[in-house]
């Protein structure tokens, strides 16, 4: 090879090097992008072959603001654990598991108001279950307290395990002050032109989500925030 050829390979050779650096943060970028979503395993793993109910727990305000909150909630979880277990190839954690209708629980409830000022270690034992999935929603709102005319749905709660054996349970799980909001990026004022009932009802379906994602293998969104950190 000539000495003027070999010069211009070398140059060009440069120039791609050079080129490849200064795009590499993008191409990076596109890369993290175009990655998919991350698989978070189960956190909880111990409702496969299980009798599974899900009790959801109000105080008396809440209820008389929200009287079907306690139904409603209890439903969505439960679809959804329905759902999983009920596939062609359902994920093993759930693998088996018999799991009581909403509306059982919630008669259970009425039927003995006696349990609301009882421990749930003690009232467990007496429902027909070995695993109670037990939810104390501590916080619910379709409107911020600071604008009323604007809508932003919050949904704080407790979540425990319980597991049940021989007439005696014990706490096996526990998530405390699990939030969702609605829309997730919505601003604290709340947004217009959503509405109570569609407000109430996302709000209910990504905390019901959010609980049954504790049982099974799911995937999480990245955080664009840190991908575009990284570009």
């Amino acid at each position: 090879m000539s000495i003027c050829r070999r010069r211009t390979a070398v140059c060009i050779l440069l120039a791609c090097t050079l080129s490849a650096l200064a795009g590499g943060c993008a191409l990076f970028g596109l890369a993290a992008y175009a990655a998919p979503d991350p698989t978070v395993d189960a956190s909880y793993k111990n409702l496969a072959h299980q009798k599974v109910a899900v009790m959801v727990w109000t105080d008396r305000a809440m209820s008389i603001d929200w009287p079907n909150l306690q139904l409603d909630l209890g439903r969505g979880i439960v679809s959804r654990l329905q759902q999983n277990a009920s596939q062609k190839d359902p994920p093993k954690e759930l693998l088996g598991a018999q799991i009581a209708a909403a509306e059982s629980v919630v008669r259970f409830q009425r039927d003995h108001p006696e349990t609301e000022t009882q421990a749930i270690t003690d009232v467990a034992p007496r429902m027909d279950v070995t695993r109670l999935i037990y939810i104390e929603v501590t916080q619910f709102s379709t409107r911020p307290d600071e604008s009323m005319e604007l809508f932003r749905g919050s949904l704080t709660g407790n979540l425990k395990v319980l597991e049940i054996s021989n007439g005696h349970a014990k706490v096996a799980y526990q998530v405390d002050n699990m939030k969702v909001v609605f829309p997730s990026k919505s601003p604290d004022e709340g947004l217009p032109g959503l509405g109570d009932v569609q407000v109430y009802e996302k709000t209910l379906q990504a905390f019901s989500t959010k609980v049954v994602n504790q049982f099974i293998p799911h995937t999480e969104p990245r955080d664009d925030e840190l991908v575009k950190a990284g570009s």
